[in-house]
């Protein structure tokens, strides 16, 4: 009898974090601007894509190379909405399927983090990470960056419920090549109980790996890559981005220099290398792999789509190509946790990661206040009901087709006149 109120009451505080999530990232203001401007690919890919293509031959049409589930089933939803619901839809879809991964994130690191406001932070952090709001926020299109972090832990998660887990990870594999990094873990996992989530998976990237061994990519940039530049790049954009935040940083660094750097290294370095000390077996392997995976992702990402606007020297040193710090800072931030978790009570080192709990709980509150803000990742082009009456002006007027604008500027799509009306 006693375990049934505590299995109610779990889905209960579930239930609660997941709306107050959802509610949170919808009704900040830069999601509240989200929910009547579309963003990027949402529009200009997905959801044109929706409205002009059968849905089975566009869920299995890449584009940019490889496969993308996920953005396209929620545009096939929101095709089926009033027109007018479009921005608001893609925003409400984003938002869901971000705040599903931080409850996935908190029940999956039960096996490896004791602490429950620990695990609720490292989760918390999905939803208030300070990285990236202006180009990942509520939409569709930068989703995997998030998705891959969500399929790390569905991996990891021992007692994960099976359907909706493989589903998860299934779709998110036919959505992003990022996730083949994961491929090592879900390899180990094959070798322990309950195979059927990472068997999915893989099969999943078989998929996926087919695909894109006979699409089309184009390459972002042909620009010689600059080793020098990779790094300094690499170390603003996680450690730096991870505790001050992408807008931050285009402040401190030409101001502080690298010194910003050296300190941002050193409040990381304590609680990993007290992780790898302290922790368990399970909790080492966990601070490496996450450790790595940090640094693997960020170098990768730059050196495939170096540019010059990513130097460290261009205009706002890290706002060109924020995404790309999202899943590293949350690989940095899981290692972070386990050995601010791990370290026991009596050693002079707990004064010292203490304190990291202290600052890391800092972060989280400064990260809410910074988003309730009114920043520069407000959206303020065209708005999405004015973009559509001014296609609906353009049907009247006799045209077949209308052209709908949307953020960024310059980004638009056409459809035929019946779908607008």
């Amino acid at each position: 009898m006693p375990d049934e109120p505590r299995h109610e009451l779990a889905w209960l505080g579930f239930s609660a974090a997941f709306v107050a999530s959802v509610a949170f990232l919808l009704l900040i203001p830069a999601g509240w601007s989200r929910l009547d401007h579309l963003w990027a690919e949402d529009g200009a890919r997905f959801m044109v894509d929706a409205v002009r293509s059968p849905v089975l031959t566009n869920l299995v049409d890449p584009y940019g190379g490889y496969l993308h589930a996920f953005p396209r089933l929620v545009a096939q939803v929101v095709a089926l909405l009033p027109f007018e619901w479009t921005a608001a839809g893609f925003a409400i879809g984003a938002a869901v399927l971000r705040a599903l991964i931080a409850l996935i994130t908190f029940a999956a690191s039960k096996a490896y983090l004791r602490s429950t406001p620990m695990r609720f932070a490292l989760a918390a952090l999905v939803i208030v990470l300070p990285a990236g709001n202006s180009e990942t926020l509520n939409n569709v299109t930068n989703l995997h960056w998030f998705l891959l972090y969500g399929v790390f832990w569905a991996l990891l998660w021992r007692n994960a419920p099976r359907v909706p887990v493989a589903l998860f990870v299934v779709l998110s594999a036919l959505t992003s090549p990022l996730v083949f990094i994961l491929a090592p873990i879900a390899l180990v996992r094959l070798f322990q109980p309950r195979r059927e989530v990472p068997i999915a998976f893989l099969a999943a990237l078989v998929v996926q790996g087919v695909t894109m061994v006979f699409a089309d990519r184009t390459p972002y940039s042909h620009d010689e890559v600059d080793p020098v530049q990779v790094l300094l790049a690499s170390l603003l954009r996680v450690p730096v981005v991870a505790f001050t935040g992408s807008e931050r940083v285009s402040d401190l660094y030409p101001a502080q220099g690298n010194l910003v750097i050296i300190a941002a290294l050193l409040v990381a370095a304590v609680p990993i290398a007290a992780g790898l000390r302290f922790g368990d077996r399970a909790g080492r392997t966990l601070a490496l792999v996450a450790s790595a995976y940090s640094v693997v992702l960020i170098v990768a990402c730059l050196v495939l789509n170096w540019s010059q606007v990513l130097q460290v020297q261009a205009p706002e040193a890290v706002m060109a190509g924020q995404r790309y710090s999202i899943a590293p800072c949350l690989f940095l931030f899981t290692a972070i946790f386990v050995g601010l978790d791990a370290t026991p009570a009596k050693t002079w080192e707990r004064a010292v990661v203490a304190g990291s709990r202290y600052l890391v709980g800092i972060l989280v509150v400064v990260s809410v206040f910074a988003h309730l803000r009114v920043p520069r990742t407000v959206l303020d082009g065209i708005p999405w009901d004015e973009s559509l009456a001014r296609a609906r002006a353009e049907c009247s007027a006799g045209a077949a087709e209308a052209r709908l604008e949307h953020e960024p500027q310059g980004w638009f799509f056409i459809v035929p006149c019946e779908s607008v009306r």
